[in-house]
């Protein structure tokens, strides 16, 4: 059903669980897997960011090595587990982490985005916003989005 599933992961708990799930699905359906981490580099380019307090190339060089990491050590996983994976870095420069998946989604064809969800809601959803809900939106391919266990379920 489906041959190309791209994982989008950014390290959290449940962006974890989400990619569990999709090195099990991918193996389940003989798929390709493409992992993807989005390096929202939108703090590094801020107007405020030209400020002698924090030395922004480094946090740059940080954040990259340390999305190198993550997307090396899942493509691992993934490849133990007996799926065939490949994994990409991409940037954002202005916090459309959204629109940087769905692009790459676009790119390679995926048949599917994995991704969990934090479920924020109210002041945390307003400032921090919602990836998962920007990509569901948008999406022109079906989107699997996981919870973090023990989430509470909203109240219908």
């Amino acid at each position: 059903m489906y041959g190309r599933i791209l994982a989008a992961i950014d390290g959290s708990e449940t962006s974890t669980r989400a990619y569990r799930e999709a090195v099990r699905l991918a193996a389940d359906q003989h798929a390709a897997l493409r992992i993807a981490h989005v390096v929202d580099l939108g703090a590094v380019f801020a107007p405020w960011a030209d400020t002698p307090v924090v030395n922004f190339e480094s946090l740059e060089t940080a954040l990259r090595d340390a999305a190198a990491h993550l997307v090396d050590a899942a493509v691992t996983q993934a490849r133990s587990a007996g799926v065939m994976a490949e994994a990409v870095l991409l940037e954002a420069v202005v916090n459309d982490v959204p629109a940087e998946i769905l692009a790459e989604a676009a790119r390679w064809s995926a048949d599917l985005i994995v991704m969990g969800t934090h479920g924020r809601h109210g002041l945390a959803h307003l400032i921090m916003g919602s990836v998962a809900e920007g990509v569901i939106q948008l999406a022109s391919v079906p989107v699997l989005l996981l919870r973090a266990w023990g989430h509470p379920s909203s109240a219908a």
